[in-house]
């Protein structure tokens, strides 16, 4: 079974959604959930996240002993 998860704002009750393309023809159960308090799009965090690459100096061996203290 194949699911996938769609964010958008409804400003229709005509909803056009080309990501279910490749479910035409097929059963299929829709659900709609509410996001309270959440808005649809890039979040400011990823941008400002994004802006930051290569302004930021990273300690190479901290990061080698933290992964090799997380290997199960």
């Amino acid at each position: 079974m194949e699911a996938i998860k769609i964010k958008k704002r409804i400003t229709s009750d005509t909803i056009h959604i080309p990501e279910l393309q490749k479910f035409m023809g097929k059963n299929v159960e829709i659900i709609l959930l509410e996001l309270p308090g959440k808005k649809i799009g890039k979040p400011k965090t990823m941008t400002k996240f994004i802006s930051a690459s290569g302004k930021i100096d990273i300690d190479e061996k901290a990061v080698a002993d933290l992964r090799n203290k997380s290997i199960l």
